[in-house]
């Protein structure tokens, strides 16, 4: 809004000029995606710029109705500065977006300035009418700041309307309840928890866990990202539930362990940290990013026992010579990821109207085929199933459906954690083996875990008897003496 130029009125437009605004937006991109190439205004705040990008991907991600995207993962990317002031921005931001929008358009921020990106309006209105405000030293700063009085007209008309006082009842918070814990693990490669500790607990609240005893239990809020101990690989950031899949699995230190499924390499590191180094790990994934992603965290964590493959695990045939020796598989398959939708804060995330039936459904059937692939390998004597989902079709139900053909392969349900308060959901006779974690009354991530395990007797593959045959020396025979 230039000088000189009449006040915006704080009126429902007409559908001729919301037909204007809706053509001028798709052409950059709906609510911040870019399709063509568009001279957008810059922004002088860092930390806003930056939420802006973020936001402006999750929006287009919505618009094109494509999953995985994580906005936790996206503000604390590398590269990323002020990550805790930015994921906050973007989290507020998202959260009072159905109301920022509609404020937005009506006073027609956006159509009076065609230079300003959708998604950094919404976050500079933010900041505007409820974040930390802004200073006019940025192209896009000034322009929202030229329309600051008619939008707090705007949200004040939404309020009365509403009958309520504050924009915080406009957006009830459907995740408000009880804040979670954070937790991190000692990476016993590099440091001992008693080493650890010692040097956290000069500016750190926290406790070590009993049946864990590798991870840390942290206040809910508390921040370690840029903490040296992370940077350094001594201390891994990770959930409670998935720090217990390499306990359950308990391997021994003269293993061999396929990691399936093994991006983005927590459990991996995990594994090595329990071998103490020692023993074989092949770590495998599909996808050369998210691989790229775990060959960094191994060699951050020191675990120089792990070898990683780009291969999809159901590919492999488990009757090679090349995975005879392999005692143990830990299985964390693609799953809905509805057990961390909280900490991921998918709830920001705008609905596409898509039904999650079918996915699940999906999910599902690729999950039960790759845990029976798993009980094809011929030597393995324990296996552990794991998902970050809460949904029964993905945990109770995939276990159900494989017992009759682990039962044929002489595997059997154990518990891995009698001291466990929370089973399994009665779906099956042994439900009280399956390990289970619940988002709102344990305060953490949503987790489930199966484990299945066989007495076997430990033969050598055809080739290596044949080594050993060849290398073991030949006994003389021996000779009676003439009397």
């Amino acid at each position: 809004m230039g000088k000189g130029r009449k006040p915006v009125p704080i009126t429902r437009r007409s559908k001729k000029s919301e037909k204007g605004v809706k053509r001028k937006r798709e052409s950059a991109g709906g609510d911040g995606s870019r399709k063509v190439a568009h001279n957008w205004w810059g922004c002088a705040s860092v930390v806003d710029k930056q939420a802006a990008n973020v936001v402006g991907k999750v929006l287009g991600a919505a618009e094109r109705k494509s999953r995985g995207v994580n906005i936790k993962s996206l503000t604390l990317a590398d590269g990323m500065r002020a990550k805790k002031a930015t994921h906050a921005v973007v989290c507020q931001t998202l959260k009072f977006l159905p109301v920022l929008r509609q404020i937005v358009e009506a006073v027609g921020l956006l159509e009076d300035n065609p230079k300003l990106r959708p998604a950094l309006a919404y976050v500079l209105a933010y900041e505007i009418l409820i974040g930390q405000g802004c200073r006019p030293e940025g192209p896009a700063e000034r322009a929202v700041l030229q329309a600051k009085d008619a939008l707090q007209d705007k949200l004040q008309q939404h309020l009365s309307a509403a009958g309520v006082e504050s924009i915080q009842d406009l957006v009830p918070d459907a995740h408000a309840g009880k804040d979670r814990h954070r937790y991190a693990r000692v990476n016993l490669l590099k440091a001992s928890v008693k080493s650890v500790a010692k040097k956290l607990k000069k500016d750190f609240t926290f406790e070590v866990d009993e049946m864990l005893p590798d991870v840390l239990k942290f206040p809910p809020g508390t921040t370690l990202h840029n903490h040296a101990l992370v940077e350094n690989g001594s201390l891994m950031l990770q959930g409670y539930g998935s720090c217990m899949c390499a306990r359950a699995l308990a391997p021994g230190n003269d293993w061999h362990v396929l990691d399936a499924c093994a991006a983005p390499g927590n459990k991996t590191t995990h594994l090595a940290s329990v071998m103490g180094g020692k023993g074989a790990i092949l770590a495998l994934d599909k996808d050369a990013n998210r691989l790229q992603r775990l060959a960094g965290n191994v060699k951050l964590a020191g675990a120089k026992n792990v070898e990683f493959k780009q291969m999809d695990f159901l590919s492999l045939d488990p009757e090679d010579d090349e995975f005879g020796p392999v005692d143990g598989i830990l299985l964390d398959p693609s799953c809905s990821g509805s057990g961390t939708a909280a900490s991921r804060m998918d709830h920001l995330l705008p609905v596409t109207g898509d039904g999650d039936g079918d996915r699940i459904s999906r999910l599902a059937d690729f999950q039960a085929s790759a845990l029976e692939h798993a009980m094809r390998f011929p030597q393995v004597r324990r296996i552990v199933y794991s998902t970050c989902s809460i949904h029964a079709m993905e945990n109770e139900e995939v276990v159900k459906r494989v017992l009759p053909f682990a039962q044929e392969k002489g595997f059997k349900l154990t518990d891995p954690f009698p001291a466990w308060h929370r089973r399994g959901l009665p779906l099956l006779k042994e439900s009280k083996k399956l390990v289970r974690t619940d988002p709102d009354e344990d305060a953490m991530d949503g987790f489930f875990l199966a484990m299945f395990e066989r007495k076997i007797e430990q033969t050598k593959p055809p080739a290596a008897k044949a080594a050993d045959a060849e290398t073991k020396p030949k006994r003389k025979k021996k000779t009676k003496k003439k009397m």
